[in-house]
């Protein structure tokens, strides 16, 4: 067992693919197939079940890859210590993220304020754009953002790192009668009443759906969650947003709201990651935050 293995089956089950691990880690998809196995064969376990769909985690893959998730946390923790990352570093971190993450923001800030006394880290909470135009503007050291592919072809003078995938979906209340459904063809939304919540990935996907199915009914937008939820639960209407910033909600996990997959969408696939500026290094305190919020991330998504 080493480093290496531990790296390839972390990196598998973010990417939920071989081929996708073997583009980002810049390994052929035959050397980290090879690495896995040989892995599993030590452990004498299945870590991964693999098919054409990609590869996705048995149950005790998942305890394994956890595991894993921490030792490589704390070698990079050693890694920083032998980069002289002492306590007398100063200064501010600035960090925005988009609906959904602050709470790890939150989280991830008072790890550094722990480790770091001296050390100051501004948080908000914005819209995917509003990150990147604060970003551009010198406002941000670090961004939490929603990006369809067109957008990351889009925005050539940034640099964006995808941490996981997701997609769009609709969330109602337990009492509506869309709740028993799995998923939902889009030209079933055009009978709902929505509420949203004014992302700008939110207002594209909004923009692109009625382009091809029409216009959409809106009750209101606005970006105090706790109007929408209250929407929500009363039955007034129902909302669109990712799946990320959905799954991890109170209401949600109790199941007193109830996420619902849309089909047959093309822009569909979200992708939650960073965005930096081209040709620009992060200092050794913004790769921290990145680092650490990405394990915290990594943890919860799994799960």
């Amino acid at each position: 067992m080493n480093i290496e293995q531990l790296e390839h089956i972390v990196e598998v089950a973010k990417m939920k693919s071989i081929s996708k691990a073997s583009e980002t880690l810049h390994i052929t998809q035959s050397g980290i197939s090879q690495s896995i196995s040989a892995l599993e064969n030590e452990l004498n376990i299945e870590i991964f079940r693999r098919s054409r769909m990609g590869a996705v985690p048995t149950e005790v893959g998942k305890r394994i890859i956890i595991k894993a998730n921490d030792v490589l946390n704390k070698v990079r923790e050693l890694r920083e210590e032998a980069e002289d990352q002492t306590n007398t570093l100063t200064g501010e971190l600035r960090l925005a993220g988009m609906p959904g993450v602050t709470s790890t923001l939150v989280k991830i800030a008072a790890q550094l304020n722990r480790k770091y006394s001296n050390l100051t880290v501004d948080i908000s909470e914005k819209g995917s754009f509003e990150i990147m135009e604060d970003f551009l503007e010198n406002n941000l050291d670090a961004g939490f953002v929603a990006m369809s592919e067109k957008m990351i072809q889009q925005r050539t003078e940034l640099t964006f790192e995808s941490v996981i995938e997701g997609k769009m979906v609709l969330c109602a209340s337990r009492d509506s009668y869309l709740s028993k459904k799995k998923s939902l063809r889009p030209e079933e939304l055009k009978n709902q009443t929505f509420v949203l919540y004014q992302d700008d990935y939110v207002n594209c996907f909004v923009r692109d759906f009625s382009n091809v199915f029409g216009e959409i009914d809106v009750l209101f937008s606005t970006n105090n969650g706790d109007a929408i939820v209250t929407a929500l639960t009363e039955g007034m209407a129902v909302t669109i947003g990712h799946d990320y910033s959905f799954s991890n909600h109170p209401l949600v996990l109790s199941g007193e709201l109830i996420m619902i997959d849309i089909d047959n969408f093309s822009d569909h696939v979200v992708y939650f990651g960073w965005i930096t500026k081209k040709n620009t290094s992060l200092s050794p305190i913004t790769k921290e935050a990145i680092n650490r919020f990405n394990q915290e991330l990594f943890i919860n998504y799994l799960y």
